[in-house]
């Protein structure tokens, strides 16, 4: 029977057993790389199974069928790795399809995709064998803290209340760099078993990277210099263009959300502390005065501009990063 997790963040050792396989679906290489090793340290420990990788975008129907193919003379307890999978071909796809038609109870296949299109017969098949397990990058800082809360349990470490609220105030809302920097504060503070504020401060610096967060305030307070300079940095740091058109388009609709609320009578301080739990806490009451300088019609404009330039990264032929600039002047023009 196949089980559909919440997020990836759900998913333990014991959810892991020989002959059952697993769709990471999402585009969250971290949550994707972690799950995917819960797999396998869990299936090499118990079951001793050998591992192996192919990529959707480079096998062909003949080698991935005898990958597949269990009842050979080399047969053994097998994990198959298939990565990229959202770009197997059609005949490809069709293979790995029908490999759900009789499975192997000696092998086990993680099959990473960052998307699927469920209406496919093969994809149907699958998702109704295999767990799936979401591998989706935050949405709002609650994510972090939960992610946070189990990671310091991994490192037999506590954070006092105040520690906490200075990390997640300073770290990006995405799980590598949270990974990345816990794994810092960690060896900052060696043989200690709670960590403080001061180490926190000492580890991240008393400056948030705020890569985001000053993205955010150039579009809240219309500065199209500051926001082109903090889009080109988030680039740079290889973000993807539609992962920062999907960060507008989460701007927007919280504005959008906000002035909903106070049309209906809801008041800003209920507003702030029951409606917005995808934006931090220390960021709220900026967003509160982000909205007051937004009109609904300007905002009806705004979406309309996203949802082209969604369609235009399908079907341009034009570079992402040029689609994605003009967007934003035409957003800030609005």
């Amino acid at each position: 029977m196949s089980e559909t997790f919440t997020s990836a963040l759900d998913f333990t050792q014991a959810d892991v057993t020989l002959g059952s396989s697993f769709l990471l679906l999402g585009m969250d290489t971290y949550l994707a790389d972690t799950a995917l090793d819960i797999i396998r340290l869990k299936l090499k420990r118990q079951d001793k199974v050998d591992t192996f990788i192919v990529y959707g975008d480079e096998v062909k129907s003949s080698e991935l069928s005898e990958q597949l193919d269990t009842f050979s003379i080399f047969s053994s307890s097998k994990l198959i790795v298939i990565r990229n999978a959202e770009k197997l071909d059609k005949k490809e796809l069709e293979v790995l399809g029908s490999y759900f038609d009789s499975p192997s109870e000696i092998q086990s296949l993680a099959i990473i995709a960052e998307k699927i299109d469920a209406h496919l017969g093969p994809w149907k098949k699958i998702k109704a064998m295999a767990t799936t397990i979401p591998c989706d990058p935050p949405r709002f800082g609650g994510a972090i803290r939960c992610w946070l809360n189990k990671a310091l349990k991994n490192i037999n470490k506590t954070m006092t209340p105040k520690a906490m609220e200075e990390f997640l105030n300073r770290i990006e809302l995405d799980y590598y760099n949270a990974a990345n920097e816990l794994a810092k504060l960690d060896l900052l503070t060696q043989e200690k078993s709670t960590i403080s504020d001061k180490d926190v401060l000492k580890s991240l610096g008393t400056t948030r990277s705020g890569t985001l967060i000053d993205f955010y305030r150039a579009l809240g307070r219309m500065q199209t210099k500051a926001a082109l300079e903090a889009m080109d940095n988030m680039v740079s740091a290889d973000w993807e263009p539609l992962q920062v058109l999907s960060q507008i388009f989460r701007f927007y609709l919280s504005l959008w959300k906000i002035i909903l609320l106070r049309r209906a009578h809801i008041s800003e301080s209920e507003i702030n502390s029951k409606h917005l739990a995808e934006v931090y806490p220390y960021q709220r009451k900026e967003y509160m005065e982000f909205s007051r300088n937004s009109k609904p019609e300007s905002l009806e404009t705004i979406f309309g501009i996203l949802l082209e330039t969604d369609a235009n990264f399908k079907l341009s032929v034009a570079e992402p990063s040029i689609l994605l600039s003009n967007c934003l002047l035409r957003i800030l023009k609005s």
